[in-house]
């Protein structure tokens, strides 16, 4: 490949948490927009397949203006059963769990509850390393209990007045996407690792895009079969999503992955800066879309969610 990874002798933390931010800012489009569609009557099929839809023909025309489509199309068409692997499992099923959560929960209590992410990317580690990395981080794990606690306290409304079967339905669907997230970054890092070639972050994503669209093809089919076409929102605010949260978030995502190598709790660090993502989702979702403000107890489940990032952030 013409582009290789950075070098993660010595890699920079705080410039990956940086990056990875930057990355969660745009990426709160998605529960946004997603919640927008949800409310305005869009089938959540269209929901994902659209916005990965954009994402190939983006990333791939990307590769091509900068010459480096031949050369990644050739190493993609030898290893295609493990880029289709991963990308149904980290692309295609999760996002369609968080299309499906869109449905029933508010967007700012999806971004929340995805920052379970912190705690799954940690209970995952044996599953995915054999070697040094493999080990669980009791101290990270600690941390992370602080950010459990905080979505505990985000569902607080929910049990003091019993769950509701759709909100319910909506956490649960989240707390999967929050395994199936990492699952399948770490596994495609790892299988890299082992690759006489270096891809960059644009190459990852596509590789990963790729990978997902027969699934695509097949939800496209039964939502054809079973319900209506996409609405016109939804052309729209799908395209923007893969703009700002397919392209530049997750490209930044990779980037700061790339960046920390194989140090595994600080994987989880990059990944736990996705907790921007709630900040900007209240914001948001309370400016654009008139929703109401969260209560003072979920306010403090927020806090206490950021603060577990922050410590865990500061772990080596």
């Amino acid at each position: 490949m013409t582009a290789s990874a950075p070098s993660t002798t010595a890699p920079n933390a705080w410039r990956a948490i940086v990056l990875g931010t930057l990355g969660a800012c745009f990426f709160s489009s998605t529960f946004l927009l997603n919640r927008l569609m949800a409310t305005s009557g869009g089938p959540w099929v269209w929901t994902a397949v659209l916005r990965y839809s954009y994402m190939a023909v983006l990333l791939t025309g990307w590769l091509l203006v900068r010459g480096q489509w031949l050369a990644f199309w050739h190493f993609w068409r030898g290893t295609w059963r493990t880029w289709v692997l991963w990308g149904t499992v980290g692309i295609g099923i999760f996002y369609s769990l968080v299309a499906v959560a869109a449905q029933y929960s508010p967007a700012w209590l999806v971004a929340g509850s995805f920052q379970l992410v912190l705690l799954s990317g940690l209970l995952i580690t044996p599953f995915v390393y054999h070697d040094h990395r493999a080990p669980l981080n009791f101290r990270a794990l600690r941390m992370a209990s602080l950010v459990v606690i905080g979505i505990v306290l985000m569902q607080a409304d929910n049990l003091r007045q019993g769950f509701s079967g759709g909100a319910l339905l909506g956490f649960g669907l989240t707390v999967i996407a929050t395994f199936l997230y990492p699952l399948a970054n770490r596994k495609i890092l790892v299988f890299l690792e082992t690759q006489p070639i270096r891809l960059n972050a644009g190459q990852m994503v596509l590789g990963l895009t790729l990978g997902s669209l027969p699934f695509w093809a097949v939800l496209s089919g039964i939502g054809l079969a079973t319900g209506t076409g996409p609405t016109p929102d939804q052309w729209r605010y799908t395209f923007i999503i893969a703009v700002l949260a397919g392209v530049l978030a997750t490209s930044l995502f990779y980037y700061a992955l790339a960046l920390v190598g194989n140090n595994a709790p600080l994987l989880g660090a990059v990944e736990a800066t996705q907790s921007v993502e709630l900040l900007a989702t209240v914001a948001l979702e309370v400016t654009l879309l008139s929703a109401p403000l969260p209560s003072l107890i979920s306010w403090l489940g927020m806090a206490l969610v950021v603060l577990g990032i922050g410590l865990y952030a500061r772990l080596r």
